[in-house]
């Protein structure tokens, strides 16, 4: 099948959309379908059309830059409907994949465009959309997008609650963000007695409170000094600040800001470590979390965000409803070693249900589903049974 992943934010730019949908389209590659990426996102610009791929889990990508105007902030960009339709046709797609996030224009008129092209769509939704339900639904109702013959989903149950909210009750489904949990599994277990390591990994930025975690542990270090190391693994626009506040509190804190480390760096971190922290409320999915607990850490994560699907409070990790919380729970355990190494346990010992076969499975179903919602519209239209 031809499936056209369409995203605003793509390779090289670094999050957790871009590499989420490259590995998908890169893992549909490998399965004997035919996808492409669409996306605004500046790259590189060979002659002749879209960026043919490198390896086997590299999908081609067609960037449409020059042909959209910029709108809003950030690499957001807007295309008319029809140079968009044009492209789509061009590409000869089957169905198409849209992934959006708070703010998406090429990702919306793409939803809209190939639903009304009669092309099977799927709409992923990969952030939380709490704070902005009723903007959205302004937006969704204006547009009539509850009524458009698309399969909605999200990436967690949490974030399609707030998905289903905005599109008035309309189904929503959840399709995770993919993983193979053998790849971050960790041999062996750590020697008894030594200093437990706490671990973070995200971007330094305000959504994901690395600030608020830097001083939740330095409070901890103040009551417990010596009872733990922490490594805080990230880029963003709030690391130097992070530093300098690091650098405030004066040497023997234990904690650590490496700044951004690729795939295998964060595996070997997490093989020397024993606890991961997600200290971000409004987390739609947690890949970061997820890599963690299956590497045989144990996850703190807040209550109500994506994390909670795959980390059961009191077996995976602990699930916590405030910051404070978070401070009481990293505390106890420091106190109670022997419960944060039977979770550990447990986490070696099951894998999590999350992986990449699931996902491509899910994605599948998706695009039939799509495909049934424009058949049974299509029979409305012409009066005959759906």
């Amino acid at each position: 099948m031809r499936i056209a992943h369409v995203t605003d934010v793509y390779l090289p730019r670094l999050g957790g959309i871009e590499l989420q949908v490259r590995d998908l389209a890169g893992r549909q590659r490998a399965a004997g379908h035919d996808p492409i990426v669409l996306t605004t996102t500046d790259g590189p610009r060979p002659p002749g059309g879209a960026e043919r791929p490198g390896a086997l889990d590299e999908p081609p990508v067609l960037r449409l830059g020059r042909q959209a105007r910029t709108v809003g902030f950030g690499p957001y960009r807007a295309m008319h409907d029809r140079a968009l339709r044009a492209s789509l046709a061009a590409q000869r797609v089957e169905a198409v994949h849209v992934h959006v996030s708070a703010f998406s224009p090429l990702g919306w008129t793409a939803a809209r465009v190939a639903a009304a092209e009669g092309l099977p769509t799927v709409v992923s939704v990969h952030s939380m959309w709490h704070d902005i339900v009723p903007l959205v639904r302004r937006y969704a109702r204006w547009h009539a997008a509850a009524a458009w013959p698309v399969a909605w989903a999200a990436v967690s149950s949490a974030a399609a609650g707030a998905v289903r909210a905005a599109l008035d009750g309309a189904p929503v489904a959840v399709l995770p963000n993919g993983i193979d949990p053998e790849d971050w599994m960790t041999p062996g277990r750590r020697p008894a007695g030594n200093v437990p390591t706490l671990i973070s990994v995200m971007r330094m930025v305000r959504r994901k409170r690395p600030r608020e975690l830097l001083r939740t542990l330095l409070a901890l270090q103040r009551g417990h000094p010596g009872r733990f190391r922490a490594v805080l693994v990230g880029d963003g626009p709030l690391l130097p600040g992070l530093r300098r506040d690091l650098a405030a509190a004066g040497p023997g804190t234990g904690i650590r800001l490496t700044g951004a480390l690729d795939r295998t760096s964060i595996r070997t971190v997490l093989a020397r470590s024993d606890l991961y922290l997600a200290p971000a409320p409004r987390e739609s999915f947690g890949i970061a979390a997820l890599e963690a607990r299956s590497a045989g850490l144990p996850v703190i994560a807040r209550a109500g965000s994506g994390v909670a699907d795959f980390i059961q409070d009191g077996v995976e990790g602990w699930l916590v409803h405030s910051g404070s919380d978070l401070r009481a729970t990293i505390a106890a355990l420091l106190d109670d070693p022997a419960r944060l190494a039977a979770v550990a346990h447990h986490n070696r010992a099951v894998a999590p249900r999350v992986h990449w076969q699931a996902v491509l499975e899910t994605a599948d179903a998706l695009y039939a589903a799509a495909a049934a919602r424009h058949s049974g519209r299509l029979g409305q239209l012409l009066g005959s049974p759906a």
